[in-house]
């Protein structure tokens, strides 16, 4: 008879539960010393991968290094929420994929032996029960017919058939049965106990029954240990319960409840929400539910991809935890997957599902290393930091936000600006590497986008620049592209808090589409140029420049493109969504009959572009010939609205002096930016005048 087959547990270290969360803003902290359980699903997998390793794998572990194979595209077991982390079993460790992790690693262990199903026995001893299991067998009947035997006899009997264990106390085990076994330490109160339990066992089946019991198997700890089970930690799908409900009761049972909050969505009127399931959507042609997605499932699915780059002040994240830019796009996937669930969203996204990934180039910034080296040849070997010119006692507070946050901006107009181009690359770059790999033909079906944040935006564009208007899908991982490119196309780009236009006025360039793309293929030379490495000629399909009217870093830059027609286009306001559906698809309505672009007059302090400005054009290609102005065609080809700025409408704060001060960090929570963003990169043009998500057309000078 063979050894009974079991389910093992694979458990992480409990801390990294608050990781796998992918919450936006820290947790408390969690001892690393204790454990949580993965899923059914996820330890099956691990457990299967590890099956799979040599003799030789298991007995000599990997060790991870800091940036956990930087370079190595090797594909973990996925787990957790999103499929963003990965456990490798060879070093017994869970990591982000696509991010640096903060704080101490996340060790992952192999559990056969518990205590409960709760507590899982500590490796060495629990190595030690393990062996001596596999020698004793006790699944044999044989060995079963020993204990009843010993049971009839008594001490003498069954003492022989305890099983001495490597353990400091001198413990020792004695197999109940196949399932359970005792533990035994050598203390005078234990030969005590057992010796008076044994006058008194009557019809007990272990010589031991004051002794510890643990359990061999998970399932086997649930069935026998008397102890309620918690929960794994949080990876779709989790309940307590997981051994007896298969995902596709789980599946099911979260569509229904998916139907019935739409259903609920849709009987309630007239009520103001900042979430769309919540309003009235009769008659607004929202018949259709759609699996639109944001994140979530297999990552398989996802077919684009948003690539958020971070500005300045991730300088502070090495000393404050909550400035970590992880925790930024995770609030604003959150966001996105609350706007996506909405009718009017949902009907726009279809059944497209979307994933947003940090791009950290701050953190794995090292400006000094070449250029050290080159002074350390000349004699020039003196060396100082920041920290030795600062004069820490005198307004600490202000100094450390000057040399964490604003230092970055005399960086990027210095030299360094080329060893930050090629950090935010090399970065780029490794995140579209490990996607690929995970999922091998997103290069050829999915598209990618950029969020460019501050300062992440200027980065953005000199590499966007220098990019050739078309890149090759990535057949080789491994391959090779100069410092100053991405090695993927970019659809979209969105531009948040954005100071660009302070840099194309100081080279004093402009903004110009790139001849070759979606809607400049048959362009002109007067409306697109076909210029790489020309700074503001940027090869992307569309450009948004969005801000808070408050933010203090973001400049305008529609006259970047033309300042005459720059003249007499306002930003654009972005529709908010804590108005009712209704009254936006009221003015959708309205647009309809008024042309979309009506050049009516306007009440004065508002602004209405001509009606040549009409160009919205359908998701995946544009029209052979922009219609209008060389200055409209310019825009045009830029944006499919016709203009670039764009602005989040304000809630009517104290001050905008006041609102300042959190402007700039502001946008990550924002959830008309979020649904802004999903609407564009997903809308047709009946989408966005039946839905009412479109940019308002009455902007403010």
């Amino acid at each position: 008879m063979s050894c009974p087959d079991i389910h093992v547990r694979w458990w992480h270290s409990s801390h990294g539960a608050a990781h796998l969360e992918l919450l936006a803003t820290p947790a408390a902290k969690v001892s690393s010393q204790s454990w949580t359980k993965l899923t059914r699903e996820e330890s099956n997998m691990c457990e299967e991968t590890w099956r799979s390793l040599t003799d030789e794998e298991k007995q000599s572990p990997r060790i991870p290094d800091d940036e956990h194979e930087e370079d190595n595209l090797q594909v973990g077991v996925s787990i957790g929420k999103e499929r963003l982390f990965e456990v490798d079993v060879r070093s017994m460790t869970m990591y982000p994929v696509y991010w640096k992790l903060s704080g101490p690693p996340i060790n992952v262990r192999r559990v056969i032996w518990m205590y409960d199903p709760n507590r899982p026995v500590d490796d060495p001893l629990a190595a030690d029960l393990e062996k001596a299991y596999q020698a004793i067998k006790p699944w044999e009947s044989s060995y079963q017919d020993e204990v009843a035997a010993a049971l009839q006899t008594g001490p003498v009997a069954y003492e022989k058939l305890k099983v001495p264990l490597a353990h400091p106390d001198g413990a020792s085990v004695f197999f109940d049965d196949a399932g359970s076994a005792r533990l035994l330490y050598s203390s005078l109160s234990t030969r005590v106990s057992s010796a008076i339990f044994a006058t008194i066992r009557g019809r007990s089946n272990s010589p031991y029954p004051s002794s510890p019991v643990i359990y061999r198997g998970y399932d086997e700890a649930v069935l026998r240990a008397n102890v309620p089970s918690r929960p794994s930690s949080v990876s779709p799908p989790r309940t307590s319960n997981d051994i007896l409900e298969s995902s596709d009761e789980k599946r099911s049972r979260r569509k229904s409840m998916d139907v019935r909050n739409t259903s609920r969505a849709r009987d309630v009127r007239g009520r103001k929400s900042t979430d769309y399931s919540r309003e009235d959507t009769d008659g607004i042609g929202f018949a259709d539910i759609y699996d639109a997605k944001v994140g979530e499932g297999s990552s398989q699915d996802v077919t684009d991809l948003i690539l958020v780059v971070h500005g300045i002040g991730q300088g502070l994240s090495t000393q404050y935890e909550a400035y970590n830019f992880v925790y930024m796009v995770n609030l604003m996937r959150i966001i996105a997957r609350k706007q996506a669930m909405s009718p009017a969203l949902n009907s726009i996204m279809r059944s497209h599902n979307v994933q947003f990934l940090p791009v950290q180039w701050r953190t794995n910034l090292k400006l000094d290393e070449d250029e050290s080296r080159r002074r350390a040849e000349d004699g020039l070997d003196n060396r100082f930091s920041l920290a030795d010119i600062t004069l820490k006692k005198h307004i600490p507070m202000i100094r450390e936000l000057s040399n964490e946050v604003l230092i970055d901006i005399p960086y990027f107009m210095s030299h360094h600006q080329t060893k930050m181009i090629e950090t935010v690359c090399s970065q780029a770059n490794r995140t579209y590497r490990l996607w690929c790999a995970r999922n091998p033909s997103f290069s050829t079906t999915g598209r990618v986008h950029v969020v460019a944040h501050s300062l992440g935006a200027p980065l953005c564009a000199h590499i966007l620049s220098s990019q050739p208007t078309l890149q090759p899908p990535l057949t080789d991982p491994l391959m090779e592209i100069p410092w100053n490119q991405f090695l993927f196309n970019v659809s979209s780009l969105f531009m948040i808090g954005s100071p660009l236009a302070v840099f194309l006025h100081i080279n004093q360039v402009q903004l110009i589409a790139r001849k070759g793309r979606e809607r400049t293929m048959q362009s002109p030379s007067d409306e697109a140029l076909d210029r790489v490495g020309l700074f503001g000629c940027m090869a992307v399909d569309s450009v948004y420049n969005i801000f808070q009217l408050s933010d203090p870093i973001a400049y305008k830059l529609n006259a970047c493109v033309d300042s005459a027609r720059a003249a007499e286009l306002p930003p654009i306001a972005i529709p908010s969504i804590t108005g009712t559906l209704l009254g936006s698809f009221q003015k959708g309505v309205s647009k309809i009959i008024d042309g979309l672009f009506s050049s009516a007059p306007t009440q004065s302090g508002t602004a209405t572009p001509k009606e040549s400005e009409e160009i919205v054009f359908e998701l995946g290609g544009g029209p052979d010939k922009l219609q209008g102005s060389r200055a409209e065609r310019r825009f045009a080809a830029l944006n499919p609205h016709g203009a670039i700025d764009f602005y989040l409408p304000g809630e009517g704060g104290i001050s905008e002096y006041v609102d300042m001060i959190t402007a700039h960090s502001s946008y990550w929570g924002d959830s008309s930016l979020a649904a802004f963003i999903l609407a564009e990169i997903f809308a047709r043009k009946e989408d966005l005048a039946r839905t009412g998500l479109g940019p308002q057309l009455t902007v403010e000078a």
